[in-house]
């Protein structure tokens, strides 16, 4: 708790609001509660959380409006600022959303080259769309990108899901593109979808 009163009070004028977390997995819990509690949204690199312990704190985050990006995650741009493994890659109009954190790096990449960019890459963890976590993370990601004026459409990127996770995320994403933003979703080990049907597998 030491640490995370600390990043709250080192600069009163400017306090933080994301916590970096990289500690082994049986501790990072701890320190992920102690952050959602005080405000703080969470980027999870430690690894070998306990699934009960990475649903708990999603939905806890979810609660509180904030993210918890893990655990397990080791890429995403906030606002422009690339956090652990993710490129430098140019302001733009795609939000991203990746369970995939390889994934994010290479489409975020291409956008970059196709002069295109990123508005926002929120990485949620591997484990999101698994039948076990539901994709709770993955669906207030969507929220916020949904919102957000600077984001123009929405690319998904993911290992493979649960079967019944995607069917009900690409229903979210077919919501989201009849409303206007264009979507694309990318899970690795499904069909390509129907073209028709706006979203692809």
């Amino acid at each position: 708790n030491e640490g995370v009163a600390a990043a709250l009070t080192d600069d009163p004028d400017s306090p933080a609001n994301l916590v970096a977390i990289s500690i082994a997995g049986t501790y990072a819990p701890i320190v992920a509660e102690q952050a959602i509690r005080n405000g703080l949204h969470i980027l999870c690199f430690s690894d070998n959380v306990a699934i009960d312990d990475e649903v708990r704190l999603k939905n806890l985050a979810v609660a509180n409006r904030l993210l918890f990006m893990g655990p397990d995650c080791g890429t995403a741009i906030i606002d422009g600022i690339p956090l652990g493994f993710a490129n430098v890659v140019k302001r733009g109009t795609v939000g991203m959303v990746a369970a995939s954190g390889t994934g994010a790096q290479e489409v975020s990449r291409l956008l970059d080259l196709a002069g295109v960019g990123v508005s926002q890459l929120i990485g949620v963890g591997g484990r999101d769309l698994s039948a076990e976590v539901g994709g709770i993370m993955t669906g207030f990601a969507l929220d916020l990108l949904e919102s957000d004026d600077d984001t123009k459409a929405i690319v998904v990127v993911s290992k493979p899901p649960a079967p019944e996770v995607a069917e009900s995320l690409l229903t979210r994403l077919g919501r989201i593109a009849s409303a206007g933003k264009p979507v694309v979703a990318c899970f690795l080990g499904m069909d390509d979808a129907d073209p028709a049907t706006g979203t692809t597998g």
